[in-house]
């Protein structure tokens, strides 16, 4: 069965008359009695018949108007939900640490843009319990955090898991061996509150990590740079240091046979999800985190 027969046929049902019909659907009345016989046709059922001077629906008539009303329910809703999706406009605040700002967002945002350019995006940079709260106050509508959260009203997807490592400069670790390195060079430590330090405690607790020498940075991209130039040594994530240990410039020191891992997580209020823009970003997110670490 043919879309255009049906619709024709959903008029014709509802005004009763073949030549009003034909002037609502901009089309000649034997091209409306056409398409009425052809689905009469297929059926094998006549549709209407004639009392007089007005026309009346069959049995099977009324039973395909009850099809015909739910189906093209259901296109309109389609079409609409379509329209909606493919366009989205409109003002989106999004927050995150430094690290995902600067590493995973702009090729993010690069991508939602060339698709979406009548979005305006303001991107905010704070810890991932500021975020939390952010998504809870309304004042962010989409955040990234390390870890999980587990609330009724917000939606967690994972993004990535990356393991923590204990890394040193290759120069420091040619000059020291690991007992000396420890002694003698201080830890650089990430001056940052919230779910990220108490992951990197953790880990310091499992290997058994006390350093009486610490330096502060405000990133993990002074952190990095830092170890590489054999200031210290230091736990960074994995993906921000990829290229470093694939080219040997940054090596892992084995303080501890287990590896530690943690996630990173898109969140938002769920009663926000059917949000046209905020559907479409997010789905860019999901689609293009993993590969934002390889560029």
């Amino acid at each position: 069965m043919e879309l255009r027969n049906l619709k024709t046929f959903q008029v014709v049902a509802e005004c009763l008359n073949f030549t009003k019909a034909a002037e609502i659907l901009n089309f000649t009345q034997p091209t409306v009695t056409a398409q009425i016989q052809s689905l009469e046709k297929e059926l094998n059922q006549l549709l209407f018949f004639r009392v007089g001077k007005k026309n009346h629906l069959t049995p099977a008539g009324k039973l395909l108007k009850k099809y015909t009303d739910q189906l093209f329910m259901i296109v309109d809703e389609m079409e609409t939900a379509f329209l909606e999706l493919g366009k989205p406009h409109g003002y989106l605040k999004i927050a995150a640490s430094e690290y995902y700002c600067t590493n995973f967002f702009p090729l993010v945002i690069s991508e939602f843009l060339k698709t979406f350019p009548d979005v305006h995006i303001n991107l905010v940079s704070c810890n991932s319990d500021e975020v939390i709260k952010g998504i809870e106050s309304n004042t962010y509508d989409l955040g990234v955090i390390v870890g999980e959260i587990s609330k009724n009203d917000m939606k967690n997807i994972v993004l990535d898991e990356e393991e923590l490592l204990l890394v040193a400069g290759k120069n420091a670790m040619k000059e020291f061996q690991v007992d000396e390195l420890i002694t003698e060079l201080p830890f650089i430590r990430y001056r940052i509150e919230g779910n990220y330090k108490g992951f990197i405690n953790q880990y310091l607790h499992q290997a058994d990590l006390h350093s009486k020498k610490i330096i502060e940075f405000g990133s993990e991209e002074a952190i990095k740079r830092a170890i590489l130039k054999g200031t210290g040594y230091g736990v960074l994530s994995s993906n921000l240091i990829k290229k470093e240990i694939k080219n040997e410039e940054l090596i892992p020191i084995p303080l501890t046979d287990q590896k530690f891992h943690f996630k990173t997580s898109l969140i938002y209020l769920k009663k926000k999800e059917e949000k046209a823009i905020l559907k479409s970003f997010s789905e860019v997110i999901e689609e293009l985190w993993t590969k934002a670490v390889e560029k």
